[in-house]
């Protein structure tokens, strides 16, 4: 059977590709090839598979390349993505790095000016012991180990209690900005009471003063227009007023900057203050036990018993007893002078004049420089007079004023 079926087959094959041969003439000569039915047979079966092949390779090339298409894409897709990522990611990070640089700036400025702030507290500090000799307390003090003491409670204007200083709650944060804020915090608290110190000091100050009867600020400001001082008129900066220079474009918070020059200006005013109150004779003019036996104003002539105005105050003691320089200041006069007997005279500045007179002796030369308490003569009986004591006047730009005045706020400067 399967014979047959092979020789017929064979048969149908040798009937569509019969041998055959191929005849070529060259140069006279005649050659012949011959193709057997397998040759062709064989051949077909080549050139059909070499077709199928060749299809089969551009279907795939055709599929393979679609797939390659869309890999393609896709990739196209993830460099896209990553190309923005990259992008988002310089972006924050330019971003970051801008913030980072506008937070160390404004750091920077923080701490320039808390800088600013604490040298500012230092060197006001400095100034306030300057005057002071020692920390600001609020019990007023006047160096030389002397104590203003606190006005009489029948003053007119007594002093204001000011606002109490709100506590600065401890740190609880190691952040910079915390740590600046409490410290900033803590400089406000030291203003706060070097301001009520200041205030205190400088209430106490006035209230002694006003016991003078005088206008204070007219005293001080007819001493500060005596001053030799001039010069060019240079404008300086708040924050130059103390620091000394400012950085461009950076200045203090206006708060503490007004705040430090409020403090400043009644620093100053405790300090023309309390020159005059060095400066200004407000002693007792003996040295010893006295009392007193004439009064300032108009009184009966011992003499010849008619009425007559008295521009002193009379005090009685020993012989000889000691009479004293009752404030700083030159002597201007020591000498004999009609009606006065031996006088010594001592300008102590501010338009103030002190006259002893009828001394039995005199300690002192014209031109000497005295100190309050020092030793300017005896008490005596010279002159016109009707016993040993000493008359003792204040004139204060030219006119006779009470000495009781002074004296009554003398009483609050006490030697420690």
């Amino acid at each position: 059977m399967l014979s047959r079926v092979k020789e017929a087959v064979w048969g149908t094959a040798q009937r569509w590709f019969p041998d055959r041969q191929i005849y070529h003439r060259s140069d006279g000569q005649v050659r012949y090839f011959a193709i057997s039915t397998g040759v062709q047979i064989g051949a077909l079966l080549g050139a059909t598979a070499l077709a199928g092949w060749l299809c089969f390779t551009t279907v795939s090339v055709a599929f393979h390349g679609r797939a390659l298409a869309a890999k393609d894409a896709e990739l196209e897709q993830d460099r896209i993505y990553y190309h923005r990522m990259v992008a988002e990611a310089q972006a924050n990070e330019a971003t970051v790095i801008s913030f980072m640089e506008s937070r160390m700036e404004e750091f920077d400025r923080t701490a320039y000016e808390f800088q600013m702030r604490h040298e500012t507290l230092r060197q006001l500090v400095n100034f306030a012991e300057q005057l002071t000799g020692q920390e600001m307390s609020p019990s007023p003090a006047l160096g030389d180990s002397r104590v203003l003491m606190a006005a009489t409670p029948a003053d007119p204007e007594p002093r204001e209690a000011r606002d109490p200083m709100v506590a600065v709650a401890s740190i609880t944060s190691d952040a910079p900005e915390d740590q600046i804020s409490y410290l900033m915090g803590e400089q406000d608290a030291v203003l706060a009471r070097a301001e009520d110190a200041t205030e205190a000091r400088l209430q106490n100050l006035r209230a002694v003063l006003r016991l003078t009867g005088l206008d204070i600020e007219d005293v001080i400001a007819d001493n500060r227009e005596g001053e030799e001082r001039g010069g060019p008129f240079e404008p300086i900066s708040e924050t130059e007023f103390f620091s000394g220079a400012s950085a461009p474009g950076l200045e203090l918070d206006g708060a503490f900057s007004s705040r430090v020059n409020r403090i400043a200006a009644r620093l100053l005013e405790v300090e023309e203050l309390e020159d005059f109150v060095d400066s200004g004779p407000l002693g007792i003019p003996i040295g010893d036990t006295y009392r007193r036996t004439s009064d300032f104003g108009v009184r009966i002539d011992p003499f010849n018993g008619r009425p007559t105005s008295h521009y002193g105050l009379d005090f009685a003691a020993y012989r000889r007893a000691p009479i004293l320089a009752t404030g700083p200041g030159e002597v201007i006069y020591a000498g004999w002078r009609s009606g006065y007997g031996r006088t010594v005279e001592i300008d102590h500045g501010y338009g103030f004049v002190t006259r002893y007179g009828h001394l039995h002796e005199i300690a002192v030369r014209r031109g000497d420089t005295v100190d309050r308490g020092q030793l300017i003569g005896g008490m005596g009986s010279t002159g016109r007079s009707t016993a040993t004591h000493l008359h003792y006047e204040v004139w204060y730009n030219g006119s006779a004023i009470d000495p009781d005045r002074l004296l009554r706020a003398g009483q609050y400067v006490q030697q420690g």
